[in-house]
């Protein structure tokens, strides 16, 4: 047993390997928090041990001195160093300086500066030079702001030094601090031929490669780990080609690239991003022979061939993935064969885990005779029947096996257990029986539609019949969700009465909508006879909304409205009128993980079968749900609220939201919402092959189709980013908020002085400084989301910018001094697209277009690049 134990243990402890996101990669070290200890901060010299010692040199600290000071001056000759002991290699991906404020008395700070670093495989300090070739870096202007130099390549290293530097002589201090992320990726370094220039002058070499350089590159890191992929187009705009390639002329054998890790790992896959311009003779290799080793210098037998069936119809640059089998290896070597004159390859990402265990490197085996079946061996060697290491192997290999028979057995187990009793799934926020039984006694009285107009009754120990779908069943064709806590609907389109008093929205994040500060819902109970009666009514109110900008009757705004909206608000009214949530049974829902945690509930995706299609059917195979539940100590009044939101939103009807697909009553209350198989469109974007520029415009459009729908009724999304919108299959789009509570886009969202966090580089300038929500301010939105497609989520807005900063330009807009800036148009996004986001960012609400106006240039603009 104790071997099975042990090999639990092991199995346990493996991490699996990620490829780079250099987007993500942009957190500070920690010079200015203090997580770089003092002892890891050394320099050349100091002027005064005691005050501007290199200690003292962290950004944004006043310490003693207030900086590092070096001994003496600095020219263009300086071998003055303050250096940073990282132990551990990192990708710095920006650096920032300050000069010696010294509370109002410095007037040291250095004008210049450059980086040398080191890491433990090149065994050297190598000065680091921008992809332009320079190596002198600007610094600052004066001795109190931070000046931040975005470092591209990015740097892999565990030491670094900050050698400053000056035309002239001159005394200098620095306070700094460094950018990046933990190296995790395993990959100590590579080595390949150095590649070759195209005929049209695009160099293909690996132009930020930091190891040695001859005709193989050697112990180094460069383009094809940094995380940036190539375009399909081979000559790019970017000041160096994303692509290292071969010609099958220029080499008598084909290229061979071996990377070596920091240890001995099991591989599972590897996913080379390869170009396909076939018409200029470049063409995904035709097989690939992947090989390993333990020691380095003797390859194993046996490597895995893999071959590329040859694609001449599309052009588009791919991912080619090939599975490993968990191989065991140190080393990975990779031999391309060529199938066309060219072989381009941008990025090379591994998946695998550290393999546990001992491995001794390999050894020469012997030739083999003449009969190429029986090895020749000395007589003098005793043949040993096996090695010593094999005696470990086995008893890692039967305690693993001895493991998966027991937990088979578990299984086994807990499946017929299962099945005898029948036992409604209970959520990871359920309570005893008891307690169940307790709340629901108290939650009975809600009188809302979406509790059965019976008692609710409590029974984890249900018959199969009571497991069963209710009759009549009746399908919702369409019920998009948003948390409450995130979608207004302005109140004045279903109160009559402009005047009746509303309740405050204190409980609702961010801020109010622009002509009510009133939640989604009044919140005044209502019984389940009554209720639709009264959703009926405030629907007859909502077509005298919509343009109440001017100042004609209300008469007149009904009567100027288009047919097509007009029937949206008819098909509204019935679907309140019709409308049920169905009871979704919690045994048909297996947990997976958690999604997201705020402070109305948690949010998990799990498994489900019986899913409703948009027909009615039912769908046999199993597919992903969210289960958003309500927290368990939630009071009377946020229950109602939550089961009135989802009874109103479940009446809506377009297929570019998320729909609500049922609801779990018994406690803790749930819901069960619409999940796409990808994910979140950041998440997807931005680990995903890029896709071409009209699969891009295709997501925006659908994107901009459901926020058209919900203009249509005046709802205000409050939050439309990419991290809150999901992609399924065949680039599926659909609008929800499941990324406002999780925890993996925390950065995105500005905390200020005890407020609810806000969405700072998506909001509209209103919205942040006013507290007005609108669907402008959506509009608003949506322009920043279209920056995140066409950048495939990889590029912050406003990135060169802190949120102080981002607070300032916003101001520059309210004030209309014309000191303004927009987000930069990146290099993949069209210009005219471009041209519709600056629209979107003007002063004036009313200036900028609608998502009807949006939505009809993007398919305009798909549809061109169709005809193309």
């Amino acid at each position: 047993m104790v071997p099975c134990v042990v090999a639990l243990l092991l199995l346990v402890e493996t991490t699996l390997l990620r490829a780079l996101d250099i987007s993500q990669c942009i957190a500070p070290l920690g010079m200015e928090s203090g997580l770089i200890p003092d002892k890891d901060v050394s320099a050349s010299s100091c002027y005064n041990d005691g005050n501007v010692a290199p200690q003292n040199g962290r950004l944004n600290q006043e310490i003693k001195g207030g900086a590092w000071c070096p001994q003496s001056q600095i020219t263009t000759e300086s071998t003055e160093w303050l250096e940073i002991d990282l132990h551990s290699v990192h990708v710095i991906t920006a650096a920032g300086t300050q000069g010696r404020f010294g509370n109002g008395q410095g007037q040291e700070y250095t004008e210049a500066y450059v980086i040398e670093y080191w890491r433990p495989k090149l065994g050297k300090w190598v000065r680091y030079r921008t992809i332009d070739g320079q190596e002198i870096l600007p610094g600052n202007t004066n001795t109190y702001l931070e000046k931040k130099n975005h470092l591209e390549p990015p740097i892999w290293a565990s030491k670094i030094r900050f050698i400053p530097y000056s035309s002239h002589r001159r005394t200098v201090c620095m306070r700094v601090e460094i950018y990046g992320c933990y190296w995790s990726v395993g990959i100590v370094s590579y080595s390949m031929p150095k590649g070759n220039k195209r005929s049209n002058g695009v160099e293909l070499t690996d132009m930020i490669y930091d190891g040695v350089w001859g005709e193989e590159l050697r112990g180094g890191l460069g383009q094809l780990v940094d995380g940036q992929f190539g375009s399909d187009e081979i000559r790019e705009a970017a000041k160096k080609s994303a692509w290292v390639g071969w010609r099958n002329d220029s080499r008598p054998a084909p290229p061979v690239i071996t990377f070596e890790f920091d240890k001995v790992r099991e591989f599972s896959a590897v996913h080379l991003y390869c170009n396909n311009k076939f018409m200029r003779d470049v063409q995904v290799f035709s097989e690939a022979v992947i090989s390993f080793s333990i020691g380095g210098r003797h390859f194993q037998d046996e490597p895995i061939h893999y071959t590329h069936a040859s694609d001449n119809i599309f052009e588009s640059a791919r991912n080619v993935s090939i599975k490993l089998h968990h191989r065991i290896g140190k080393w990975v070597r990779i031999e391309l064969s060529f199938a066309a004159r060219w072989i381009l390859i941008s990025e090379v990402v591994f998946d695998s885990d550290v393999a546990q265990g001992n491995y001794t490197p390999e050894s020469l085996k012997p030739a083999l005779g003449k009969d190429k079946t029986k090895l020749t061996l000395s007589k003098d060697v005793p043949v040993s029947p096996a090695h010593q290491e094999d005696l470990l192997y086995v008893a890692i290999a039967v305690g693993v096996l001895t493991a998966l028979v027991i937990l088979l057995g578990v299984a086994v187990f807990l499946v017929v257990h299962r099945h005898r009793h029948r036992k409604c799934f209970a959520s990871p926020l359920a309570k005893s029986t008891i307690s169940q039984k307790r709340t629901v006694d108290n939650y009975s009285g809600c009188g809302t539609s979406m509790l059965p107009e019976n008692k609710m009754i409590i029974d984890c120990a249900l018959d199969v019949k009571s497991d069963e779908y209710q009759e009549p069943y009746q399908a919702l064709k369409c019920a998009p969700y948003f948390s409450y806590s995130t979608v207004l609907l302005e109140m004045k389109d279903f109160v009559k009465d402009s005047n009746t008093a509303l309740s405050d929205s204190s409980n609702y994040d961010y801020a109010v909508p622009e002509l009510s500060s009133a939640p989604l819902l009044t919140k005044r109970r209502m019984d389940s006879v009554s209720e639709r009666a009264d959703l009926a009514d405030h629907v007859d109110a909502l077509p005298e909304f919509g343009t109440r900008r001017s100042g004609s009757s209300l008469r007149s705004k009904h009567s100027a409205r288009s047919p097509s909206q007009q029937e949206i608000f008819i098909d509204l009214k019935r679907r309140l009128e019709t409308t049920n949530v169905i009871e979704f049974p919690r045994h048909r829902l297996r947990m997976i993980s958690k999604l997201a945690e705020g402070a109305f509930g948690t949010v998990y995706v799990a498994e489900a079968d019986g899913v409703p299609e948009y027909n009615g059917t039912i769908t046999s195979e199993k597919r992903l749900v969210a289960v958003k539940f309500l927290c368990h100590d939630a009071t009377l009044k946020e229950r109602e609220e939550f089961e009135r939101d989802v009874r109103i939103l479940a009446a809506l009807s377009s297929p570019h939201l998320a729909r609500v697909l049922g609801a779990c009553r018994s406690p803790p209350l749930a819901v069960v919402l619409e999940y796409l198989e990808l994910g979140d469109l950041c998440a997807f974007l931005r680990t995903a092959s890029p896709p071409s520029t009209p699969t891009l415009l295709h997501i925006a459009t659908q994107i901009a189709a459901g926020m058209q729908y919900l203009e249509s009724l005046n709802f205000v999304h409050r939050d439309l980013a990419a991290r809150n919108c999901l992609i399924g299959k065949a680039y599926q789009v659909k609008i929800s908020d499941f990324g406002t509570d999780n925890e993996a886009y925390a950065c995105d969202y500005y905390k200020a002085d005890g407020r609810i966090p806000l969405p700072l580089r998506w909001a509209a300038c209103e919205s942040v400084l006013r507290g007005k929500y609108t669907t402008k301010s959506d509009v608003w939105a949506f322009a920043v989301t279209l920056h995140e497609i066409f950048t495939l989520c990889r590029r912050r807005p406003y990135e060169h910018f802190t949120d102080a900063e981002v607070l300032e330009n916003l101001s520059h807009l309210q004030a209309d001094d014309g000191l303004f800036e927009c987000i930069d148009r990146s290099p993949g996004c069209p210009r005219d697209v471009y041209e519709l986001m600056c629209e979107c960012w003007r002063r004036e609400e009313l200036e900028r277009p609608s998502f009807a106006q949006a939505h009809l240039f993007l398919q305009r603009k798909g549809l061109g690049y169709a005809g193309t």
